[in-house]
C-alpha cells in the first residue's frame, strides 16, 4: 500500500467514525421517560416513501430525531407508549396506537380519553428516530418533545413548545423555534452551505460551536442573559434590552442567526 493509498484510506475511516455515532439507533424503551402509572412501551420499525421531503409531526407528545445515512432509503423507528389506570388497561391502549407513513409523511393516531387526568386526555405518546439519505427537505413538529438534527442537508424546519433544539452538522435553509428549551447548534465544515440558519427559543440558553476555518455572518440575540464569543472581532450592541452580537467568522458568509428571551447566548470556537 503506497502513501498515497493509505492516507485516503485513514481519512475515509476517520469520516466513517465521525459519522457512526449519528447513524446509531440510540431511540429505546429501556429509556423509562418519567413516573407515568402502568406504563408499557414497545419499538416498531417501518420504512417511508423516499421523496424530496418528509413531515415528521410527534404533537402533542413526542419526540424527533433525525440522523442521515448513507441509504437511499428512509427509516423510521418509533417508540410507542402507553399508560393507564391497569397494565391490561395500557396494553389494550398501546394496541389501538398506529403509525401512518403515507404521502412521504409521519404521524401516529390512537384513541382519545374524554377525562383529563394527571397525564392529559391522551394516555399514550409516539417518539421517533428517523434515519434519511443526507440530503432531503425536513419539516418537523411537535408540542412536547425535543428536536434533534444531525448531518442533513435541506429545507429543513422545525418546531415544538416545551423541547430543547440540538443540530449538529446540518446545512441548507434551516429554520425553527421552540418556547421552553435549549438550543444546542453544533456547525461543520468551512462553510454555510445554503441559505442560512436561524433559530429561537423563549425560555432557554444557546450554545453555537463554530470551527475556527468556518465562513459565516453569526448574529446573536438575548434580551434578559448575557453574549460571549471565543472569537475576536464581535461587536455588542445595547447596554439596554435585547442584548445583540455580530461576528464575522472567516471573512463572513451566509447568515447564522441564533435568538433567546431569557438565557444567555455563547458562541464556541471548535479547533
Amino acid at each position: 500500500m503506497n502513501l498515497r493509498t493509505a492516507s485516503a484510506l485513514g481519512a475515509a475511516l476517520s469520516m466513517f467514525a465521525a459519522l457512526a455515532p449519528a447513524q446509531e439507533k440510540k431511540l429505546s424503551c429501556d429509556d423509562r421517560g418519567g413516573s407515568r402509572p402502568n406504563r408499557v412501551c414497545e419499538m416498531r420499525e417501518l420504512k417511508a416513501a423516499l421523496a424530496g421531503k418528509l413531515t415528521v409531526d410527534a404533537a402533542p407528545n413526542g419526540g424527533i430525531r433525525v440522523a442521515a445515512w448513507d441509504r437511499n432509503e428512509i427509516l423510521v423507528r418509533a417508540k410507542v407508549e402507553a399508560w393507564g389506570d391497569s397494565q391490561s388497561e395500557a396494553r389494550d391502549r398501546l394496541a389501538e396506537v398506529r403509525i401512518e407513513t403515507g404521502g412521504a409523511s409521519v404521524k401516529a393516531d390512537g384513541p382519545r380519553s374524554g377525562v383529563m387526568g394527571r397525564w392529559g386526555g391522551q394516555k399514550w405518546s409516539v417518539s421517533y428516530e428517523v434515519f434519511t439519505p443526507r440530503k432531503i427537505d425536513l419539516e418537523l413538529k411537535s408540542v412536547n418533545g425535543g428536536i434533534n438534527v444531525a448531518d442533513v442537508r435541506g429545507n429543513i424546519s422545525f418546531e415544538t413548545v416545551n423541547g430543547g433544539i440540538s443540530l449538529a452538522g446540518v446545512n441548507g435553509t434551516v429554520k425553527g423555534e421552540t418556547v421552553n428549551g435549549g438550543v444546542n447548534v453544533d456547525l461543520a465544515g468551512t462553510r454555510w452551505e445554503g441559505t442560512g440558519l436561524q433559530v429561537e427559543t423563549v425560555n432557554g440558553g444557546v450554545t453555537l460551536a463554530v470551527p475556527a476555518s468556518f465562513q459565516a455572518d453569526v448574529h446573536a440575540e438575548t434580551v434578559n442573559g448575557g453574549l460571549s464569543s471565543d472569537f475576536e472581532g464581535a461587536v455588542y450592541e445595547g447596554r439596554r434590552r435585547p442584548r445583540k452580537m455580530d461576528l464575522k467568522v472567516g471573512g463572513g458568509g451566509p447568515a447564522v442567526k441564533v435568538e433567546t428571551v431569557n438565557g444567555g447566548v455563547k458562541i464556541r470556537r471548535k479547533a
